[in-house]
């Protein structure tokens, strides 16, 4: 699955854990991380990871179930063998998965990791050398935005593959949607669409919606016992497409967390006919966790709770209204769509050639 990695202001899913990290090594360092980990250093490891997890696993019962799990396999031996961080990293996250399923949830290898952090904010924003690897990243990506494209009939077609942190990527999210307003429909291409920032997610949300502040979703943090909403603004930059059209998200296996995020709110809502495939199923958002100079515990600390259904897609992925295969989802959409906009068009040789391209692409579904 491609995802991109967590950081700033509690992203769903990740973007840019590179950015987290320090340095490359020097000489000195890389023969330093070279050394094969003592029975101490596992010791010391799997002690502080069976803590963090106890008391920042958004579910307390689970989180001890973790920690009780890697406190066992330590005490079998079970990881004796195991010589680098990065062989360490791996089998943790296969230990804990196995007692937890928990896509966010996993061990990562990062040398020379940076100290912990308090739980990111908006308010506090991110410290100034992540924000300046975050925007870097972000320009060389155009901020996730891949492609915004006017096909036939007026259907505006939306590719993006990341909701970037939103202080960072909010002008290009804004460009994007005052280009798709004019649109007669559109399509939200997020089948390859990792996740991201909530405040991103509702962001562009509010764009296909009215001006009337709706209420979105909640995330709680167990640790902090804190909530946090998110509702869309009634008053956004530019040009909204609205409430009323058409708009249909293309899903797939690979739609992840922030995206899940925004398809499951909308479809929620009604605003949206979810295209695809059933999404990845996480909906748990994280904080990396320093355990070892070199190993980083990626743990989910709060939940999704959408105010509607009161539940989130943890486990179970997006639903999609339309199931098809990811790579039939676009022509599929595409059909729906001009079925959708065809009495409107009073053009008789547009509309020759709308229905033509209809039936071009219900042949190939």
């Amino acid at each position: 699955m491609r995802k991109l990695l967590p950081i700033a202001v509690m992203v769903l899913c990740a973007t840019a854990f590179a950015s987290a990290r320090a340095q490359a090594p020097g000489p000195a360092a890389a023969a330093q991380l070279a050394q094969p980990l003592s029975a101490a250093d596992k010791a010391a490891t799997v002690d502080l990871l069976a803590q963090r997890l106890s008391a920042k696993y958004i579910y307390a019962e689970a989180g001890d179930k973790m920690a009780a799990a890697v406190r066992d396999h330590l005490r079998k031996g079970d990881y004796e063998k195991i010589k680098t961080d990065e062989e360490f990293a791996k089998l943790l996250t296969t230990d804990i998965q196995a007692a937890n399923p928990d896509k966010h949830l996993s061990i990562r290898y990062v040398p020379n990791a940076r100290p912990d952090m308090p739980r990111p904010t908006a308010k506090q924003g991110m410290p100034d050398d992540m924000r300046q690897r975050m925007t870097e990243v972000g320009k060389h990506i155009n901020f996730g935005f891949e492609k915004v494209e006017r096909l036939p009939g007026n259907i505006i077609y939306l590719k993006f593959d990341a909701f970037f942190e939103a202080n960072l990527g909010k002008a290009a999210a804004t460009a994007a949607m005052n280009l798709a307003a004019n649109g007669d429909a559109m399509i939200i291409d997020l089948r390859e669409n990792g996740g991201g920032d909530p405040n991103m997610v509702a962001h562009v949300a509010s764009y296909l919606l009215g001006d009337q502040k709706i209420h979105l979703s909640d995330i709680y943090y167990r640790a902090d016992n804190e909530t946090n909403s998110f509702w869309s603004d009634p008053a956004v930059p530019g040009a909204r497409f609205g409430a009323d059209k058409p708009v249909y998200v293309l899903t797939s296996g690979n739609t992840f967390s922030a995206a899940e995020d925004f398809t499951y709110n909308l479809q929620a809502i009604k605003r949206i006919t979810v295209v695809g495939e059933t999404s990845g199923g996480g909906a748990h958002p994280i904080q990396p966790f320093r355990i070892d100079p070199n190993l980083v515990a990626v743990i989910p600390i709060g939940r999704s709770i959408n105010p509607i259904t009161k539940a989130d897609w943890e486990g179970a992925g997006v639903k999609p209204d339309v199931a098809i295969a990811a790579d039939k989802a676009l022509a599929k959409a595409n059909a729906l769509a001009l079925r959708k906009i065809l009495p409107a068009i009073k053009n008789p040789q547009e509309r020759s050639t709308l229905e033509k391209k209809l039936a071009e692409l219900e042949a190939t579904l």
